[in-house]
C-alpha cells in the first residue's frame, strides 16, 4: 500500500472523510480576546505588590556639657585728657553739622524766594496796583538771573554767599511787598481807629455822669489826645489817597496803632481821679468858767 501524500505547505488539508466540515482556522476576534486575556493577567501581577516591613529609625540627642571660661573685661574711667579729646570731637561733629544746616537752610530760602516772588509778580493782582510795569519788568529779569545761578553755582555756593544774594533780591521785594500790605490793610485800620475815639468819647463822657467832681480840666487830658489823633487821621488819610500807589505810603497802619496807649492811659487815670475830701469846720469850744465848775472842782477834791 502506498503511504498518504501530505499536502504542500500551506496548502488547505483535505477532508478525512468525505462530507465532513473543514475546521475552522485562527480568527480576528480570537487574536483580540488573548490579548485582553494576557493584559489583565498582567494587571494582575502588577497589583500585587511585595509589601516590605522597615524599622523606623528613632532619633537620638547627644548632650554634651560644655564648659566655657570667660574673661569680663573691666572698663577703666577716662582719663582727663581722653576726656577732653572726646568732648572736643563732639563738639567738632556738633560743629559740621550746624554748618551743613545753616547752608540748607539759606539754599532752601533763596530758592523759595526766587520761585514765590517770580509768580507774585507775574501773577498777583494786588503788586500790579502798588508797581509800575517798569518795575514789575526790573524785577522779573533780576529773579531770572538768580534762578540760573542757583540752578548753576548756587549748587556749590558758601552760606554767607547764599545769603547775600538773598539779601539782594530783598533789597528790591521788601518795599514792594510792604506797599502792598499796607494797601490792604489800610481801611481795616482806620476803620478801627475811628470806632476805637468814639469809645474813648464815649468812656469820658459816662465817667463824667458817674463822677460829678470831675471837670473839663481833667477831662482834657483825654479830649486833646483825642481830637489830635482824629486830625492827624483825616490829613494823612487825604495825603494817602491823592498819592501814588507805587510810592512810599504816607503813614503805616502800626503807626496809626501806636498812638492808642496813650489815649487808653490817658482814660485810666481819669477814671481814678479819688472824690475830694469835704472840709469840716472845727468848732472851738470855749471854757465857760461859771460858778458851778468852782463847786464840781470843790466836790471833787472833797471826794478826794
Amino acid at each position: 500500500a502506498t503511504p498518504p501524500i501530505e499536502p504542500a505547505a500551506g496548502a488547505p488539508r483535505r477532508l478525512a472523510r468525505k462530507g465532513a466540515t473543514p475546521a475552522a482556522g485562527p480568527s480576528a476576534k480570537d487574536d483580540k480576546k488573548d490579548k485582553k486575556d494576557k493584559a489583565k493577567k498582567e494587571k494582575k501581577v502588577k497589583a500585587k505588590k511585595v509589601k516590605v516591613c522597615t524599622m523606623k529609625m528613632e532619633k537620638q540627642i547627644h548632650r554634651v556639657a560644655l564648659k566655657v571660661d570667660a574673661e569680663t573685661p573691666v572698663p577703666r574711667p577716662f582719663t582727663k585728657e581722653q576726656f577732653r579729646e572726646i568732648k572736643q570731637q563732639l563738639a567738632d561733629y556738633d560743629e559740621r553739622e550746624q554748618k551743613i544746616r545753616d547752608r540748607a537752610m539759606a539754599f532752601n530760602a533763596l530758592e523759595s524766594y526766587v520761585y514765590n516772588t517770580q509768580e507774585k509778580v507775574e501773577n498777583s493782582e494786588e503788586l500790579k496796583e502798588v508797581t509800575t510795569d517798569k518795575m514789575r519788568a526790573k524785577f522779573s529779569e533780576v529773579l531770572k538771573e538768580m534762578s540760573e545761578w542757583v540752578e548753576g553755582d548756587g549748587w556749590e555756593a558758601a552760606t554767607v554767599k547764599l545769603h547775600e544774594q538773598l539779601a539782594s533780591l530783598t533789597e528790591i521785594g521788601d518795599p514792594i511787598f510792604a506797599r502792598m500790605k499796607q494797601r490792604l490793610d489800610r481801611p481795616d485800620a482806620i476803620k478801627k481807629a475811628h470806632k476805637f475815639l468814639t469809645t474813648a468819647e464815649g468812656a469820658v463822657a459816662n465817667l463824667t455822669k458817674k463822677m460829678a467832681w470831675i471837670n473839663e480840666t481833667h477831662t482834657e487830658m483825654v479830649t486833646n489826645k483825642t481830637e489830635a489823633l482824629r486830625k492827624w487821621l483825616a490829613e494823612v488819610t487825604e495825603k494817602q489817597e491823592e498819592a501814588p500807589a507805587h510810592e512810599a505810603p504816607v503813614f503805616t497802619t502800626e503807626e496809626l496803632y501806636r498812638k492808642f496807649p496813650a489815649i487808653e492811659e490817658s482814660l485810666k487815670r481819669l477814671a481814678r481821679i479819688p472824690k475830694p475830701v469835704e472840709k469840716v469846720e472845727k468848732k472851738e469850744k470855749k471854757e465857760k468858767k461859771l460858778s458851778r465848775d468852782g463847786h464840781v472842782t470843790g466836790h471833787s477834791e472833797a471826794f478826794t
